[in-house]
């Protein structure tokens, strides 16, 4: 008989089951002295994967069965409890009450139970985390630090994606950086700190700026833009209340490093977000004339792929990097 969830399966747990247990549609197990008072392995699961996916359908796909036997553990598991966890809509599944108060710590045992598993397999299990990131963060933040979750974690092997714009392999990633409206944050996204607006200049630049910024001294430099959904440097100008009009053709980069390294390099003036800044203000490579700026409408967050569990490699990293980014991303 074909086991159910083949081991390895990405996002799904490597437990195999040849049936579902004898335990079901609401008859429960003989019980004595010792026996736990719990539903099926199996029908927890269930559970857990279709509240996460608020699908069936998807719940099935993770766990490699038919969505006819994830419905089925789902009702049995109702059954056990004689409370419904879902309301079935038409358009999908919402958790009741019940099922909402049940939902996390089902998901924490269910993870302690993994963690469990992987530390008896020792070598056996792999343990790793994908990372998808944009490349000025990549390597203007993570490269710096990394070292650390290195360090503490030394048995997790990092992988990264670097984007720009959009990551076309993003569904192979445990977790995402974005850059989001922090009242407006994807499902299960952590914010990471606070994000301020950074213009910087070459440091003979910034010796030329003044005590307040001027149309002059901006319009006279090397303007270099940073292609994106947030024009930054733009931004800066209309809050100063400086209208653009550049005597040198402006450079445009697609990304946040490179803009900073033509500045760098080449001199000129570009604005970007805090946590990028970060490195270049350290290194003196680069000046911030007139200090922080206002925060930023948006910030950082880390967000998990919402068609596979979270992994312990992934929470650790996500533990990780909240705890970091606020130590370095205000200035």
């Amino acid at each position: 008989m074909a086991l159910e969830n083949p081991p390895g399966r990405p996002g799904a747990r490597n437990r195999s089951l040849p049936s579902d247990p004898v335990f079901v549609m609401g008859k429960e197990p003989k019980r004595g002295l010792g026996v736990r008072n719990l539903p099926h392995l199996i029908y927890l699961e269930a559970f857990e994967a279709a509240a996460r996916h608020l699908s069936f359908t998807k719940a099935a796909e993770e766990l490699n069965c038919t969505q006819g036997a994830i419905s089925q553990r789902v009702r049995a598991l109702e059954q056990f409890f004689a409370r419904p966890l879902f309301h079935r809509r038409s358009n999908g599944l919402e958790l009741t009450e019940v099922g909402t108060a049940y939902l996390p710590g089902i998901a924490e045992a269910l993870d302690r139970a993994e963690a469990a598993t992987e530390g008896l397999l020792g070598a056996q299990a792999q343990t790793s985390v994908t990372v998808s990131a944009p490349l000025s963060f990549v390597t203007l933040w993570l490269a710096r630090h990394l070292v650390g979750f290195s360090a503490a974690h030394p048995k997790i092997e990092v992988r990264l994606n670097s984007t720009i714009w959009t990551d076309p392999n993003v569904e192979l990633a445990d977790l995402s950086i974005l850059a989001l409206d922090p009242l407006q944050p994807a499902p299960g996204a952590v914010r990471l700190g606070r994000e301020r607006l950074m213009l910087l200049c070459d440091p003979e630049t910034g010796r030329q700026a003044g005590a307040k910024p001027g149309a002059d001294w901006f319009n006279a430099a090397r303007l270099i833009h940073v292609q994106g959904r947030m024009q930054l440097l733009d931004l800066w100008a209309k809050k100063e209340n400086i209208v653009i009009a550049p005597h040198k053709a402006p450079i445009k980069a697609d990304n946040a490093a490179a803009a900073l390294e033509v500045a760098a390099c080449a001199g000129g003036i570009t604005a970007v977000m805090s946590t990028y800044a970060a490195a270049y203000l350290a290194s003196g490579r680069l000046v911030a004339p007139f200090g922080a700026g206002e925060i930023l409408p948006v910030a950082l967050h880390v967000v998990p792929n919402q068609h596979r569990r979270l992994s312990r490699s992934a929470t650790l990293f996500v533990q990780w990097l909240s705890g970091e980014i606020p130590l370095h991303g205000e200035i």
